[in-house]
């Protein structure tokens, strides 16, 4: 397929993206909380996606991070630099979310609504658990809502920056496409 395609048919993807983003006012977007990730490469992939997809910010929360920046910085490339984020304790995030923000976690718990049956806030944190334990209870608790993603395949297991960029997908569908 693409052996055929025209080369005056490719268009560079910053070319392409700020040519259909012309003169469209810029919207507030969702900050992103990280909960006790423990892989550098998925705090890069995470990194990448928010500012892909035009996060305000991404709070990464853990008592003792103990990131390698280089590796952070090799999955997540210019977004490392593009993207506000910052590290925090487990007890200094819920004073760092703007209280204007709805906060929603992304998980699989027995009160979790399907993300395409919601309506997402235009001001709204997006919660990621741990690769392994997933959200901590007590966190969940303090969230104002909980949405999954249906997962129709066998496997029922989302990696959290795929998870991210699913959810994002739809937010930026809901808040500028309808």
């Amino acid at each position: 397929m693409l052996k055929n395609m025209k080369k005056e048919n490719y268009i560079n993807s910053r070319e392409f993206f700020d040519k259909i983003d012309a003169g469209k006012k810029e919207k507030k977007h969702p900050w992103v909380l990280c909960w006790k990730l423990n892989t550098p490469s998925n705090i890069g992939s995470i990194l990448r996606v928010a500012d892909n997809l035009a996060c305000e910010k991404v709070l990464f929360v853990d008592e003792n991070p103990n990131f390698r920046d280089q590796r952070i910085k090799q999955t997540a490339q210019t977004s490392f630099d593009a993207v506000k984020w910052e590290f925090c304790k487990p007890n200094e995030w819920l004073a760092l979310i703007p209280k204007n923000y709805q906060i929603i976690a992304i998980e699989t718990s027995s009160n979790a609504a399907n993300l395409y049956r919601e309506d997402l806030p235009k001001k709204c944190v997006l919660v990621l658990g741990n690769e392994k334990t997933g959200i901590d209870k007590e966190i969940l608790k303090k969230c104002d809502r909980t949405i999954f993603i249906p997962m129709k395949g066998k496997n029922k297991s989302m990696n959290v920056s795929h998870a991210l960029t699913i959810v994002l997908g739809e937010w930026i569908r809901q808040c500028y496409y309808t």
